[in-house]
């Protein structure tokens, strides 16, 4: 190459107006910048199938549909929450019409539920039914005086309870980072309880009904356990079928449930003598009528203040004060919860189905702070808008981490009973697996596979609160590992 050819500029399309490159090693430099930027681009819209976008649009209608049941949840509670016992008995009964409808229409034109099915032993259900009542009469009562953030916060204390009550019925064993996460959750709920514990903040929440709330997961954890235990051998359990027994049960016991009321403080205490009327007016409030009305101090000169001993239209202003009813509408919220309530876990077996568990945790992951963020919004929640506080904040961080360390925990547990055994298992297993299912490694088949039906069947079971989160199933040969992801 000559001097002349030294002196010529390595791009001369700009400078000289010519269509081609003057210098012959450019042109693979920028070719090969040109392909990577291509390759790029094959790469996302290779990703982007017809599955991957189906898969992303049921994670974003699943996120959608957790945050919109949370928030109509507690709008409910607080429509009624002069009517906390007549709510829990409500959520009850309003759902045996539908999976009766349902399991009757199954029974008439399919042959999806068995006579092996219909053989299961209904005292299960029963005891089912019956933990299932206490839970949910402890959350609807309690629910009523603890604010939406915090209740998301505390439901996340059933993984530390059933922890410790399968370490303790079925003596399961967890890894040190494992039982770090737990504690970790803990942790996060005691910082959240703080606020409401020392007074601090104006969220409505109360000391005595936010650990009455609490003491929910109690019950919860002792649901699950029991469920692996009376579950475990059974290989095809209809959905509904199971959802309408254990409604049924959970209704009549709920409904027995009644006399502590005449023992709890304000607003949940009925007396007996009071327990037809409280029904009544709550029933009158879901047609929306309201049955507690303020009475106004016309001689103060304020249009706004109320004679004392009446009730308050502001209760997180007036938390001493009984709340006034507020039942317009009342019926339409309920029966928008239910549909929502009912969609929200379709939503669930079709994400489990399509994405599995690690998108189903990462999905359950995303909706708390979400969810807590929606219910500062005073345009969503009105009166009952909750502010974030710092230990509000700290206590979602820390839960979130908790949670993040008790899921990788599992996982380093799986990856560490597979090289004991010699066995590989994979990502996609490991992440279907809980505590349970990785302690009966050692007796599976060297294939490990996770059944989807049964995985689908256990995860849907879990998010509508009829589960093991966490559960041992190895009675039948062709079960492999099947697992739960418990993300309450």
């Amino acid at each position: 190459m000559g001097k002349a050819d030294e002196k010529q500029p390595l791009l001369t399309s700009s400078i000289n107006g010519d269509d081609e490159f003057q210098d012959d090693d450019a042109k693979p430099i920028l070719i090969m910048q040109k392909s990577k930027l291509e390759l790029i681009k094959e790469k996302i819209r290779g990703a982007m199938t017809k599955d991957t976008l189906q898969i992303l649009l049921y994670v974003v209608l699943y996120i959608s549909a957790g945050v919109v049941n949370s928030i109509l949840l507690k709008k409910v509670m607080n429509v009624f929450s002069n009517y906390a016992f007549f709510l829990n008995q409500l959520t009850n009964y309003g759902y045996v019409p539908i999976f009766f409808s349902v399991v009757l229409f199954k029974f008439i034109f399919t042959n999806d539920i068995p006579k092996e099915t219909r053989a299961f032993p209904t005292y299960k259900f029963a005891i089912m039914g019956a933990l299932d009542a206490v839970s949910g009469y402890f959350v609807v009562i309690g629910g009523i005086s603890t604010s939406g953030p915090l209740q998301q916060l505390l439901n996340q204390a059933i993984i530390p309870f059933t922890m410790l009550a399968s370490f303790l019925i079925l003596k399961e064993r967890y890894s040190l980072v494992q039982m770090g996460g737990a504690a970790v959750i803990v942790g996060g709920v005691i910082v959240s309880l703080i606020p409401s514990l020392v007074g601090g903040g104006n969220s409505g929440n109360k000391p005595f009904w936010n650990v009455f709330y609490l003491i929910s997961v109690v019950p919860g954890a002792l649901s699950n356990v029991y469920k692996d235990i009376g579950f475990k051998a059974v290989e095809d359990m209809d959905v509904w079928y199971l959802q309408f027994w254990d409604a049924f049960y959970q209704s009549l016991i709920g409904t027995v449930l009644f006399p502590i009321n005449n023992w709890l403080p304000p607003p949940a205490t009925i007396h007996f003598r009071d327990i037809i009327p409280s029904l009544k007016n709550g029933t009158l409030c879901l047609g929306g009528h309201d049955s507690i009305l303020p009475i106004w101090n016309t001689t103060s000169g304020f249009t706004n203040t109320t004679i004392p001993g009446s009730c308050t239209p502001y209760p997180l202003q007036y938390p001493d004060l009984t709340p006034c009813d507020d039942c317009h509408h009342a019926y339409i919220l309920i029966i928008l919860y239910m549909s929502i309530n009912i969609i929200y876990n379709v939503l669930i077996l079709l994400v489990i189905k399509h994405a599995g568990a690690t998108v189903f945790s990462i999905a359950n992951t995303l909706r708390l702070p979400l969810t807590n963020i929606v219910f500062s919004l005073h345009f969503i929640m009105g009166i009952n808008t909750t502010a974030f506080s710092g230990l509000s904040i700290a206590g979602l961080i820390i839960i979130l981490l908790g949670l993040g360390g008790y899921r990788a925990g599992s996982m380093l547990k799986a990856k560490k009973a597979a090289a004991e055994t010699g066995v590989e298992v994979s990502t996609r297993a490991i992440l279907h697996m809980g505590p349970s299912a990785m302690d009966a490694m050692p007796y599976q088949k060297p294939i490990i596979e996770a059944k989807s039906q049964d995985h689908l069947k256990n995860q849907y079971f879990s998010r509508l609160g009829i589960s093991v989160p966490e559960a041992r199933y190895r009675s039948s040969p062709s079960y492999g590992i099947n697992s739960y992801g418990n993300d309450v």
